[in-house]
């Protein structure tokens, strides 16, 4: 071998390192395609993974990261012992011992009690049963230690991991790193997102205890954490953060309504509870999740149909493993006779459709756009069930109609459901606008002795002004009774259930109302 066929070989050796190699199948790196153009994987596909990194890690440090403390609270249990490492290398902190002081789980602190110190229900499926009614009852309104002598010993038990969960409700940032065992975002590994879910449930269980035990400012503590973390994990990019953020806050409000129904609240209490409420973020907005992780989703599962083969995007729909000679064709014609170009641009336009609806003025507005977004994507969906028609279709049909054809699957499988995603979004802020004219009722009451007649009397002295019902536009339901009051709105059907919502129903009702019911009892003192 001549010096010159060396010095090629190096030479292209060292390009090769310095320039990823391009993607064998052809997909244009820019913005009308791929959305962003970097960073790039070592195939030179775009990273989409990385890219959410980058962008949700800016400006975030172990110091003011709610991750760091809730993972020391939770342990590193949730993380696959494979990623471990990598994950809390991502967090710039040292790796987590196996074993140590982290939360436990209320069945698995029930395991190793004796038989006479479980509830009578003893083990097994009745005993799980029993400790999940104890815990959702002890949500739900002030119990003592000597009614629920377990659930006391399991808080107890967990005193430290819910103090790091506390602390961790009060840094600025969260930043949850997205690692995925294949490189790819629909794999992304979400641990700490249920693990939110089970501390909302445990610092609600104990602020019920704390109001038992007329400790209000420690319960209120554990009630605005929960809002605090809802807003946290809102923080992280994808459409399962905002969803758990809606649900986690809404156990905190549970908590809020349940202490203003069972507690007596001094003026003083009340004024630091509304001021703690008036200083929390919005709750995260699922516009900018379906517009980012969403939409980088999409284009990252285009990616590795185009790679791999159509036989996956069957898969992915749930159609049976095609017959090898089927197989062949759908992974032949992913690399010929497939535009992946205008598969791309075709999912970029409907995410810019959502985007644009989102935008509309108005919550109406905003909803009959979504709603027409919803039926077309169900249209496709019907379209393109028939997948042994689309397979011959690409002996025949010409490139550019194969490729809107395979982009139509792409969407109807891929593009959320986003009429619903809205819908939980409006849920959660009308929640928490209840929640706050709850307060400001309570704050009324407690300078005038009773409820006011109306919702307009609160302003502006309680309340700057009073919101409007966001599912239909008009007035929120408000009636005093007996001494205390029913606040409702009419929910996602736009229809007066009365106040009866979801919890309410025992059949094939569509009851949704959002209330808020306080009784006589509830009166606070001057």
């Amino acid at each position: 071998m001549g010096l010159t066929q060396i010095s090629a070989i190096g030479l292209a050796a060292i390009l090769a390192w310095a320039d990823p190699p391009k993607p064998y199948v052809a997909i244009t790196i820019s913005k009308p395609t791929t959305y962003i153009t970097e960073p790039l994987r070592k195939d030179g596909y775009v990273d989409y993974v990385a890219a959410l990194n980058q962008r949700f890690r800016a400006g975030v440090t172990p110091e003011n990261n709610a991750a760091v403390p809730f993972l020391k609270a939770m342990g590193p249990g949730e993380i696959g012992p494979r990623y471990r490492d990598q994950y809390c290398k991502m967090l710039d902190i040292e790796p987590l011992p196996e074993k140590g002081d982290y939360y436990v789980r209320l069945d698995q602190y029930s395991k190793g009690l004796k038989d006479a110190e479980k509830p009578a229900a003893g083990a097994g499926e009745k005993g799980r049963e029993l400790l999940w009614k104890q815990q959702t009852q002890a949500m739900k309104r002030p119990w003592s230690k000597k009614e629920f002598p377990m659930l006391a010993g399991w808080l107890a038990a967990n005193e430290k991991p819910l103090a790091l969960l506390v602390a961790a409700s009060k840094c600025p940032r969260r930043y949850d790193p997205l690692i995925s065992g294949d490189g790819s975002v629909i794999a992304a590994l979400l641990p700490a997102v249920d693990q939110h879910r089970e501390a909302a449930r445990a610092l609600t269980a104990r602020a019920m205890l704390h109001a038992d035990e007329g400790r209000i400012a420690e319960a209120w503590e554990d009630l605005l954490a929960c809002h605090r973390l809802a807003r946290l994990t809102g923080q992280g990019p994808t459409l399962v953060n905002a969803l758990v953020a809606i649900a986690v806050d809404a156990t905190a409000c549970a908590g809020d309504q349940a202490l203003l129904q069972h507690a007596r609240l001094t003026r003083d209490q009340i004024a630091r509870m509304r001021a703690d409420l008036d200083k929390l973020p919005p709750l995260p907005k699922m516009a900018g999740k379906i517009d980012v992780a969403e939409r980088f989703m999409y284009l990252d599962e285009v990616r590795i149909v185009a790679r791999q083969g159509l036989t996956l995007l069957a898969e992915l729909a749930g159609v049976s493993r095609p017959k090898v000679a089927f197989k062949s064709l759908f992974d032949t014609a992913a690399g010929t006779g497939v535009d992946w170009d205008q598969v791309l641009r075709m999912g970029n336009s409907w995410y810019d459709r959502v985007a644009d609806a989102y935008g509309k003025p108005t919550p109406a507005e905003r909803r009959a756009a979504l709603g027409k977004i919803d039926g077309d994507i169900r249209k496709l969906a019907e379209a393109t069930r028939d997948w042994k028609s689309l397979g011959l279709s690409m002996l025949s049909g010409p490139r550019n109609a194969i490729s809107e054809r395979i982009g139509q699957v792409f969407v109807s499988l891929l593009v959320p459901g986003i009429s619903s995603a809205a819908n939980a979004e409006d849920r959660g802020v009308m929640q928490f606008e209840l929640n706050r004219l709850a307060f400001a009722l309570a704050a009324y009451h407690a300078d005038h002795g009773s409820y006011p007649a109306k919702l307009a009397d609160l302003a502006p002295q309680y309340a700057a002004a009073v919101p409007k019902d966001i599912f239909s536009a008009s007035e929120l339901h408000y009636r005093p009774e007996g001494g205390g009051y029913l606040l409702y709105s009419v929910g996602v059907n736009g229809k007066d259930d009365g106040g009866k919502g979801v919890g309410d129903r025992k059949g094939a009702e569509d009851w949704d109302d959002l209330a808020v019911r306080v009784p006589a009892a509830a009166g606070q003192k001057q």
